[in-house]
C-alpha cells in the first residue's frame, strides 16, 4: 500500500509540467498500454491483503468510450485457520471504460466481466487450483504528462463467488484492488 501511495504522490508532483488540455483528447482507434502496482484486499476474513500487479491494453471506440483488457496477479496469506499457506489469484478481465475528459485530468468509470484463477498452496497438502467467473466495477483517474503518457490510479471491486483450495472451500473470492501506474498511448 505504501508503494501505491508513493506512486500517487510522484504522479501528482510530475503533473506540474503537463501539456496543454487540447492535446489530451482521446481519438477513435487510439490504443493504450499500461501497468500498475498496488494492493488487493480479499473479502474473506481468513485471507490477508497482498501486493497486486496488473497490465492492460485498451482501444477507444469513441473519444469517451473504450474497451480494456487487463491481466493481474496477487497473492494472499491464509490467516486464522488451522493450516498455513497462500492463495494466488491470476485474473483476466474485459471492461468498458467511460472517461470524463477534463483537460489533463481524465476521471473514468469502468465495469466488466472476468475469469479468476485461484491457485492454493497449503503446507502438507497437494496444491490445487480453481477457476471462477466474476464481474468487476471501479473508477479512477488519468493525469497526462504529455500527449502520449499518463499517470493512472484506480480503485475496483471484483465480485467472485466461492472457490476451492487444497483443504477447504473459501466462501468468498471477492476483493478490492487499488493500483497506481502509468499508461502510454500509441498514435
Amino acid at each position: 500500500m505504501r508503494v501505491a501511495l508513493l506512486l500517487c504522490a510522484v504522479g501528482v508532483a510530475v503533473t506540474i509540467g503537463v501539456s496543454p488540455a487540447a492535446a489530451q483528447v482521446p481519438t477513435t482507434g487510439l490504443w493504450g498500454v499500461g501497468g500498475s502496482i498496488g494492493a488487493a484486499g480479499p473479502s474473506d476474513p481468513s485471507l490477508r491483503r497482498g501486493l497486486d500487479g496488473a497490465g492492460n491494453i485498451e482501444t477507444y471506440l469513441t473519444p469517451r468510450v473504450s474497451i480494456r483488457g487487463q491481466v493481474g496477479y496477487t497473492s494472499w496469506d491464509i490467516v486464522g485457520r488451522h493450516f498455513n499457506g497462500t492463495i494466488s489469484p491470476l485474473y483476466g478481465t474485459g471492461n468498458v471504460v467511460y472517461n470524463f475528459a477534463a483537460g489533463v485530468v481524465h476521471p473514468y468509470v469502468t465495469g466488466g466481466v472476468g475469469v479468476y484463477h485461484y491457485h492454493g498452496s497449503v503446507t502438507g497438502a497437494q496444491d490445487r487450483s480453481d477457476t471462477k467467473a466474476g464481474a468487476n466495477i471501479g473508477g479512477g483517474v488519468e493525469i497526462f504528462f504529455n500527449r502520449s503518457a499518463a499517470f493512472t490510479s484506480e480503485l475496483s471491486y471484483h465480485k467472485v463467488g466461492a472457490f476451492n483450495s487444497p483443504v477447504t472451500t473459501f466462501n468468498d473470492g471477492s476483493f478490492w484492488r487499488f493500483g497506481a501506474g502509468a499508461k502510454f498511448y500509441l498514435r
